[in-house]
């Protein structure tokens, strides 16, 4: 090095960095709440779910059961034919007696037979129930909004007589 080209010394400089402080903490927050927010659809889901299928198991006993309930005045006028014959009446209040008896669930309320209940072709029983779903999570919330989750469910059932 030569004397005349003498480089001034160097200035230590710090980098700054931008000042992140918090950002990370709000990134995990949001993403806790995404979360929170799929865990409470998914388990509302699946109680929804639940409930359907034992709406739909009390609809089936009870459809079995109002398959059971001879229409009097068919059987002594025209007899007995391969299937027991059935009056819309009956159905009905079959149902009503059976349903009566049940307990529904705990996850289920206003559990109660609809216009669909019968027997429309006087050998099949017809009966169709709904109940209101109570949710886990998000029941205030949906109660405000829909007033609750109501679940209609119908089964059919037939008697046959054996030969």
């Amino acid at each position: 090095m030569t004397q005349g080209t003498r480089r001034p010394p160097r200035r230590r400089t710090r980098l700054r960095c931008a000042d992140d402080g918090g950002q990370i903490l709000l990134l995990a927050l949001g993403y806790t709440l995404v979360a929170f927010a799929l865990v409470a659809v998914a388990v509302d889901a699946t109680a929804v779910h639940l409930a359907r299928s034992q709406l739909l198991d009390a609809a089936d006993a009870a459809a079995l059961d109002a398959a059971d309930a001879v229409d009097a005045g068919s059987v002594y006028a025209g007899g007995l034919g391969p299937d027991v014959p059935l009056s819309g009446e009956a159905v009905r209040s079959q149902a009503e007696t059976y349903l009566s008896r049940y307990e529904p669930p705990s996850r289920l309320e206003a559990v109660g037979l609809t216009g669909g209940t019968g027997s429309p072709d006087g050998i099949s029983a017809v009966v169709e129930l709904s109940g209101r779903v109570r949710l886990p999570i998000a029941a205030p919330v949906v109660a405000s909004f829909a007033g609750g989750i109501t679940v209609t469910v119908q089964s059919t059932a037939r008697a046959r007589l054996q030969p």
